[in-house]
């Protein structure tokens, strides 16, 4: 009996990887990449579970040497403007030294800065369920390219 159990774990364990789902103690990635050369996400909303790992792949796939990008992920609710305006303009003042990342308690999680045609990525566990913000640091990026990160339960 206990043959057939372990058996049994290892054709589910299986299956999972088969078919693309994350199997024990992988973490689930998401893409995410310029539109183009514009200062927008591909991706307005991203969902994950509470607890889960994640791992966020910027892919900046823009052209124009001025287009480098990151991920970054804030302890803000997407209503409030004020937070964001708050850590948009202290990324800027953090600077290229920093990679536009400000000594903020609200920073979560944030990918290196992507120059065009390059990858970068980063690895965190999500955070509560919730609704939370996520943009681009690089100079005044973050008036328009953001997007709502749902952790749900």
């Amino acid at each position: 009996m206990r043959k057939i159990r372990i058996v049994a774990g290892i054709c589910i364990l299986l299956a999972v990887a088969l078919a693309g789902g994350p199997v024990l103690g992988q973490a689930k990635e998401v893409v995410i990449k310029p539109v183009g050369n514009k200062v927008l996400f591909d991706l307005e909303e991203i969902t994950a579970k509470a607890g889960t790992r994640l791992v966020v792949i910027m892919d900046n796939i823009a052209t124009n040497p001025s287009m480098a990008h990151n991920f970054v992920l804030l302890d803000v609710r997407p209503a409030d403007n004020a937070a964001v305006q708050r850590i948009g303009l202290a990324s800027v003042k953090a600077g290229e030294a920093r990679e536009y990342i400000p000594e903020d308690e609200a920073v979560l999680a944030y990918t290196p800065m992507a120059a065009p045609g390059m990858k970068t990525r980063v690895e965190f566990t999500v955070p509560p369920p919730g609704e939370y913000v996520y943009m681009c640091s690089y100079l005044g990026h973050y008036m328009q390219m953001r997007g709502v990160f749902r952790s749900v339960p």
